[in-house]
């Protein structure tokens, strides 16, 4: 077994880290709609729950999600919905002892919802999973699937996955393996999980690992179409190694939401995370988005009417937080050089932009905005 399923290394732990402050976020939004039923989560390559060293596992951290949204619901109001969980890994030993780790930490209880342990083929349990999905109603899924290694894995299961418009998938890809065998001796698998994306010979040749990256990021978008949001966390090991964590949604919201969750990890870029930053000297010092290429994009954007639903989404799909783009739309206003108007035409009230999802639905055209 490798050290990588024995122990939590620091890219594994920053891995999960992801993935708690998402599902902090996302159940705490499903939660509070009263369009959303039940929650359906899966982690199809679960593992054991708790490495040798301690370190907690995803199928732990999904339960503590829950565990915790559902105390601090019940307090304020009735817990109507259900958290059902399905748990699978190929290796019997492994879930046997996440059922026993489950068990004596005590973090499910069976008005949680149902919990549901499988020991399956990924090829096997993934049409299944899909079948489940696409019988869900007033339902919503999360999946989660951290291979060992990527092959089996196909663009067509994400599809499958994703097609209902009721899912979100959170992937990793050991990338810096990828990209370093695209470079020598391309195997047969890389060969095959790149021209399902694109045909072969329109795969750019990538200079470093990031590029590599970028252009699967690019390769998942024009796959799966416009109807579909992607995005990437990369996860930085050691020199020129990196991970990456790869985000599917049909749900603007959903999309906003991990978005959220990168940049409370990257301060500084909302991309990824590097051991070297996180050990620095200096990494206490309080860290500032970097927005200054988002700011000529936004500017560019702004040469033309826009309303706040067409901004929020521009933030969005430019990987930024409606929070800076409030920033920078206040300071050019500040500067004189932005004109705001209510839908009705009269002006706007200073700094009220109404970049967030709510407002995107309920009232698209509450401002307009232009560059003088």
């Amino acid at each position: 077994m490798k050290d990588s399923q024995k122990k939590m290394l620091p890219h594994s732990e920053v891995k999960i880290r992801l993935l708690k402050l998402y599902l902090e976020r996302y159940l705490n939004i499903l939660t509070q709609s009263k369009y959303c039923g039940d929650i359906h989560l899966y982690d199809i390559f679960c593992g054991e729950g708790i490495y040798e060293d301690g370190g907690k596992g995803s199928p732990i951290v999904i339960l503590e999600a829950i565990k915790n949204i559902y105390y601090s619901k019940k307090s304020t109001c009735d817990n109507s919905e259900k958290y059902n969980c399905f748990f699978n890994d190929i290796e019997k030993w492994k879930v046997e002892k996440l059922q026993k780790e489950i068990t004596n930490r005590k973090l499910h209880y069976t008005e949680f919802g149902k919990l549901k342990y499988s020991i399956k083929d990924y090829k096997v349990v993934l049409p299944e999973i899909v079948n489940e999905i696409k019988s869900l109603k007033n339902q919503k899924a999360f999946i989660f699937i951290d291979p060992y290694g990527y092959k089996g894995i196909k663009a067509i299961d994400l599809k499958s996955l994703l097609q209902s418009n009721k899912s979100e998938v959170l992937l990793f890809l050991p990338t810096q393996f990828m990209f370093r065998f695209e470079t020598k001796g391309t195997p047969e698998c890389l060969v095959e999980f790149i021209s399902e994306l694109i045909p072969s010979k329109q795969w750019p040749v990538s200079e470093t690992g990031i590029d590599f990256i970028e252009s699967l990021t690019e390769a998942f978008r024009t796959y799966l179409g416009k109807e579909y949001f992607v995005d990437s966390f990369i996860i930085s090991r050691d020199k020129n190694q990196f991970f990456c964590l790869f985000f599917f949604t049909s749900h603007i919201y959903g999309f906003d939401r991990m978005l959220d969750a990168k940049w409370k990890i990257d301060e500084e870029e909302g991309r990824g995370w590097s051991y070297q930053q996180e050990n620095n000297l200096f990494s206490q010092i309080e860290k500032k988005a970097n927005t200054y290429e988002f700011e000529r994009k936004l500017k560019e954007f702004l040469g033309t009417y826009r309303n706040n639903r067409e901004l929020y989404e521009f933030c969005l799909h430019n990987g930024h937080l409606p929070a800076h783009a409030n920033e920078i739309l206040t300071k050019l206003q500040n500067e004189g050089i932005l004109s705001s108007f209510n839908g009705d035409g009269t002006p706007a009230r200073k700094s009220s932009f109404y970049l967030n999802y709510k407002d995107s639905r309920t009232r698209p055209d509450k401002i307009k905005l232009i560059l003088k």
